[in-house]
């Protein structure tokens, strides 16, 4: 069945069902869009003389009316249970009115408990914030700041918290396991994916594990972990300032070992970090080339080295260009085309080689497909060729 919410020339508003037939009780200052009318759930909030309750729809009304209440939890079909405001104080009920929490609070955050993530929630009063678990039972002391991530939704039994300016790790039992901090990313650790975590000082970053050890060589001041702290690649990029003030760029393994052969002005997060290919593309004084992960430098150097191909994993060639001028290469530097127009590499929105046919597809941004042809350094069997709307050799 669908819902909708009509509105009478006096801005008073009602439920109807997709047969005309009113399904509020009456007509109200405001309803809300959010639960029955999105098919989140069957129940809605509305608004009277600047007081809410939430209503099923069937019609009957479920809670008292209160100075407010929040749409997600029961209303959102995420849980039974929601938050109220009462004389300016927030507690949690449950779909029969029953109060979970223990007492009234200044806030309380709907992530967790409410929102069906977890089985804690943040509780604030006296501009402090703690942990309460669906009993009521207070798990943690009070402090500045408490971040969602981690035990309140679920995600571990730790949890980010902040005190005079710095941030520290806990468990579920309140014990303190990191040093305190200038700032922690949650991501990794505390999300439950992972050993490790990233930690800010003085502006600048380092990676520890859960035992406190710190994993990167020095502190940084940028740091590109894209999966490394959840163990999805085994490599990530810091950043530090070189000269004239400009960052710099290094790749480093799990032992600290840094594997590129020096400080780049730039270097691709396609291929070696993605877990695409054993490459990457490097950026010094203007120019490109591709290394490899024991930092040999495979290629020559280039003005541009585009990352499809070698560098992303999909075969053994790549696209590199001189000034206006670009051509197909091996892995091993050998040159395996004719010249063609850098206009390909810049108005192309997408690049695709097949090494079978000795093709290399621009799909151009207005539709116009372009082809350049290489020889395969190991022969393949011919297939037929490839019905392209254009074939160019440039």
């Amino acid at each position: 069945m669908k819902y909708e919410i009509r509105k009478r020339e006096d801005g008073k508003k009602a439920i109807f069902d997709e047969n005309g037939n009113m399904v509020s009780p009456d007509w109200y200052d405001w309803i809300w869009e959010d639960g029955l009318v999105k098919n989140e759930s069957k129940y809605y909030i509305v608004m009277k003389d600047g007081k809410r309750a939430i209503f099923d729809k069937d019609g009957n009304r479920l809670t008292e009316w209160f100075d407010g209440i929040s749409s997600k939890g029961l209303v959102k079909g995420q849980s039974n249970l929601y938050v109220a405001v009462k004389n300016g104080k927030h507690a949690i009920f449950d779909i029969n009115g029953n109060q979970i929490t223990k007492e009234w609070y200044d806030w309380i955050n709907p992530d967790g408990l409410v929102d069906g993530r977890g089985e804690y929630y943040k509780a604030k009063e006296n501009e402090k914030w703690a942990i309460f678990d669906k009993d009521g039972k207070q798990i943690s002391e009070w402090f500045d700041e408490i971040y969602s991530y981690g035990l309140v939704i679920g995600e571990s039994n730790l949890y980010v918290a902040r005190k005079d300016w710095k941030e520290a790790i806990f468990d579920i039992n309140g014990n303190r396991i990191t040093d305190w901090h200038d700032e922690i990313q949650p991501e990794g650790l505390v999300r439950g994916r992972g050993n490790l975590y990233i930690a800010w000082r003085n502006h600048k970053k380092a990676i520890f594990d859960i035992t406190g050890k710190q994993i990167s060589p020095d502190w940084f001041y940028w740091i590109w972990q894209d999966g490394f702290l959840e163990g999805e690649n085994d490599y990530y990029i810091a950043g530090k300032f070189g000269l004239g003030r400009d960052f710099i760029y290094a790749i480093f393994d799990r032992n600290g070992k840094m594997i590129t052969p020096g400080w780049f002005d730039d270097i691709s997060l396609e291929g070696l970090l993605q877990k695409e290919s054993d490459y990457y593309v490097a950026r010094k004084d203007g120019r490109d080339a591709i290394f490899d992960k024991d930092g040999n430098q495979i290629t020559q150097w280039f003005d541009k080295i585009l990352p499809n191909g070698l560098v992303k994993g999909e075969c053994d060639y790549f696209i590199a260009c001189n000034g206006e001028e670009c051509a197909i290469y091996y892995k091993n530097g050998q040159k395996v085309s004719e010249d063609f127009s850098r206009v390909c590499v810049r108005n192309s929105k997408e690049t695709t080689f097949n090494e079978n046919l000795g093709i290399v597809k621009f799909e151009m941004y207005d539709g116009t497909i372009l082809a350049i042809e290489f020889k395969p350094v190991y022969p393949y069997k011919k297939e037929e060729f490839l019905d392209y709307t254009k074939l160019l050799n440039i």
